[in-house]
């Protein structure tokens, strides 16, 4: 595996074009229910897309004569400030890490700050939630433990942490079957590790803060994820439970915006549309449906992240060679033979690819391949 800029650009625009998909399937209602719960599995795989922006050693390469060549020219070329003087390449790089630093300090003082909250907090007083959790843990087999919180600035209820869970209940006054309902939805979301979910997606959005397409697939995430805990939650209910149900959602709805931050999953997580499809897939109960439709969405799901990292476009110069490189130092500077192309490396850094070898590059040395330049050096 090799990480260059433009295995990271490749990267980015096959993650991003597979989200818009994604975005597609999810927002149509049909095309969901056949895909069914294998929609999870596209989403994750889109995350593993991102996580590993690399070049593998099975990556076919394709050439672009002038996109990537212009672009590489681009970032390459220098600009100063003053006394000051660096690449394009180089500012963009300082601008992502100083805005990834500021997102994360920000994120960090805001989880810090309600997890101090959080411990001056009273427990949830109003029903014996004990037994409520106990019951749902003797349904499902489990023997997790839950601490539930009554939190003031909570409008609707949430679950907070990944070792230690916290329940957090508003002060609304709720019946003890909507305490059963809403309890049992937190857990699940717990017990499938939508909370470790949930992280990572906000760790991508701290360092990819300028990719919109990544706060897309959070969004796409978390609607899929109440959806699938909704879909557990009305397995095997009747028409009055499934009533029931919707109307503790909406009850949760009514009471408005509440303070929160940004690991932490709440009962009701998004509005709008999201909500709507929510509601018709719970009347409906189509999320629970499988087939081979939803085998077929697997199957086109692993097709296409395949795909997204076998193919990699490099930069061709042909043998027009920017100024910038006219002068190659052969101390520092040397070609990679592969598979029929020749990587060039300027003062050890990859720069581009060229079918044959011309001026200014005769002068260096051709390696067969970076295991036997690894072993030279």
């Amino acid at each position: 595996m090799a990480l260059s800029p433009t295995s990271l650009l490749s990267c980015l625009v096959s993650s991003a074009l597979l989200t818009v998909l994604a975005w597609a399937v999810i927002k149509n209602d049909s095309v969901l229910k056949a895909a069914g719960k294998y929609i999870c599995m596209f989403l994750a795989l889109i995350v593993a897309r991102i996580l590993l922006p690399v070049e593998f050693g099975f990556t076919v390469t394709f050439l672009s004569r002038y996109v990537l060549t212009g672009l590489r020219d681009l970032l390459l070329s220098a600009v100063g400030f003053g006394a000051f003087e660096a690449t394009v390449g180089q500012v963009l790089l300082f601008l992502w890490i100083a805005g990834t630093m500021c997102r994360f300090f920000i994120c960090a003082g805001r989880y810090i700050y309600f997890r101090h909250k959080m411990e001056k907090c009273p427990g949830y007083f109003k029903h014996d939630v004990k037994a409520v959790i106990d019951r749902i843990n003797r349904e499902y087999g489990k023997e997790g433990e839950f601490k539930v919180l009554l939190v003031p600035g909570i409008q609707t209820p949430a679950i907070f942490g990944v070792v230690h869970p916290l329940i957090l209940m508003p002060g609304v006054d709720y019946t003890e079957g909507e305490i059963y309902y809403i309890l049992k939805h937190e857990m699940l979301h717990f017990y499938h590790h939508d909370m470790l979910v949930k992280i990572i997606c906000e760790a991508l959005c701290v360092v990819y803060w300028w990719n919109p397409a990544v706060f897309l697939l959070e969004k796409l995430i978390v609607r899929v994820q109440e959806l699938r805990v909704d879909g557990l939650i009305i397995l095997g209910r009747s028409e009055e439970e499934k009533t029931d149900y919707l109307e503790c959602i909406a009850k949760s709805m009514r009471a408005g915006k509440q303070e929160r931050t940004s690991l932490m999953i709440t009962f009701v997580s998004q509005r709008g549309e999201a909500m709507r499809q929510r509601f018709r897939f719970i009347c409906e109960g189509c999320w629970t449906r499988t087939g081979w439709k939803g085998i077929f969405t697997a199957i086109i799901a692993c097709l296409l992240f395949t795909a997204s990292v076998s193919v990699i476009v490099e930069p061709d110069y042909g043998e027009d060679i920017p100024g910038t490189f006219s002068y190659p130092n052969p101390q520092t500077s040397y070609l990679i033979e592969d598979d029929g192309y020749y990587e060039i490396y300027i003062d050890g850094e990859f720069v581009g690819k060229v079918r044959e070898i011309t001026e200014p590059f005769t002068e260096l040395k051709v390696y067969k391949n970076e295991e036997k330049l690894t072993n030279e050096e």
